[in-house]
């Protein structure tokens, strides 16, 4: 048992110590400062699916940039609400917004990688970013991913976003998002090794040099990827480009989901083709997270319930606890997230375990993988879809 404990205790302490050192690479994008003296044309582009919540709010943001060369883009995903009425209302008062229909999606495509690949084929600017339709972008947003871009010689620009929450749930477990990158990946080799397994992108905001893009044939070559963002993010490795990971807390707002069971869909739908369906790789993740997070409290509880007061019985894994509610408390000042959560970190881990143990028996044993209207479902390695009941 003693073996044991020293073991999870090194853990939990190495995992501290990479997220101090991924503290200090953790930047936020220069929000001052000169920008090229020839500006390049950034083409905006929205995939939107029934975004009627969000899709004015998102382009409000986006026509209030400081960056004065700037088209965008927004495709209406076939929609069933008025996403395309309020865009279309937009694009009439200002110029910059063009709404583009888009075409019913074929088999062998995922819904957002096909609406995103219809919107690059649109765009005429030297950089593309891909944002999503529930984000909100604060006005040096683009000015200050061009400065992050061009200085850093960057080939894709990401952002870990701040993540606007409301309920209890949103608050608890969302915080699993940046936790992942910052808490488990080296953030160094994320930007300077060619290694796929250091990647890391997030689909809200997707800033690429265009011709790079297009070079590692840009959504095409990841159209039957459901999580397509970090299937872009190992791409640009694979094709020797510089992924650069940045903290988007002052540019880059998005409230990803409002209740619980917008969260499971959510997290569900991408948790296991984050892992490009690797079920031994994953499943072994989970099992070392249950251990780390879950663990020490059954042990107290294990303690409690058999009379064992000595202090080996209870140091061992109050410091196990202890030791990640110090990593998330710094995560949450540095992304200016609610703190009180970071206490309740055992709970995330197990409803997230939930969640992916889902996924699993989703992709495996399910009908498929629904998402905004539409079942996703592998047959002979080719990517279908049908209606969602």
């Amino acid at each position: 048992m003693l073996l044991y404990q020293l073991a999870i205790t090194l853990l939990l302490v190495l995992m501290l110590l990479n997220l101090l050192n991924n503290l200090r690479f953790f930047r936020e994008p220069p929000c001052f400062g000169p920008l090229p003296k020839k500006l390049p044309l950034v083409s905006v582009l929205v995939p939107a699916r029934n975004e009627e919540r969000n899709v004015g709010r998102c382009l409000e943001s986006l026509l209030q940039q400081d960056y004065p060369r700037l088209e965008i883009l927004v495709l209406d995903d076939e929609s069933s609400d008025r996403t395309a009425e309020i865009v279309q209302e937009i694009a009439r008062k200002d110029p910059r917004v063009r709404l583009l229909r888009g075409r019913p999606l074929p088999a062998g495509w995922h819904g957002k990688a096909f609406a995103c690949h219809q919107l690059s084929r649109e765009a005429r600017g030297e950089w593309l970013l891909f944002t999503d339709a529930d984000t909100v972008h604060a006005p040096a947003s683009v000015s200050a991913s061009v400065r992050a871009a061009v200085q850093e010689q960057a080939d894709l620009l990401t952002y870990i976003p701040h993540l606007a929450t409301g309920s209890f749930w949103e608050k608890v477990l969302l915080p699993i998002i940046p936790f992942f990158p910052l808490f488990l990946l080296p953030l160094g080799l994320v930007a300077r090794s060619r290694e796929p397994l250091f990647s890391m992108a997030f689909g809200p905001f997707l800033f690429f040099r265009a011709s790079f893009y297009r070079a590692i044939g840009g959504h095409t070559a990841v159209r039957q990827e459901i999580a397509e963002d970090m299937a872009l993010g190992r791409l640009v490795k694979q094709h020797g480009g510089r992924l650069l990971l940045l903290n988007g807390r002052d540019v880059l707002s998005v409230r990803l989901y409002h209740n619980l069971g917008e969260i499971w869909r959510g997290l569900a739908k991408s948790a296991y083709a984050a892992f490009d369906f690797f079920l031994l790789g994953l499943v072994g993740l989970l099992g070392v997270n249950f251990l780390l997070f879950v663990g020490p409290y059954i042990l107290l509880y294990l303690s409690w319930r058999g009379g064992h007061w000595d202090r080996a019985s209870w140091a061992w894994p109050l410091v196990q606890i202890v030791l990640p509610w110090v990593g998330r408390l710094l995560v949450a000042r540095r992304l200016r997230m609610d703190r009180w959560p970071c206490f309740l970190h055992a709970l995330m881990v197990l409803v997230v375990l939930g969640m992916v143990l889902y996924s699993i028996w989703q992709a495996h044993f399910g009908p498929g993988i629904p998402w905004k209207g539409r079942v996703y479902s592998l047959e002979e390695n080719v990517l279908v879809h049908r209606r969602q009941r």
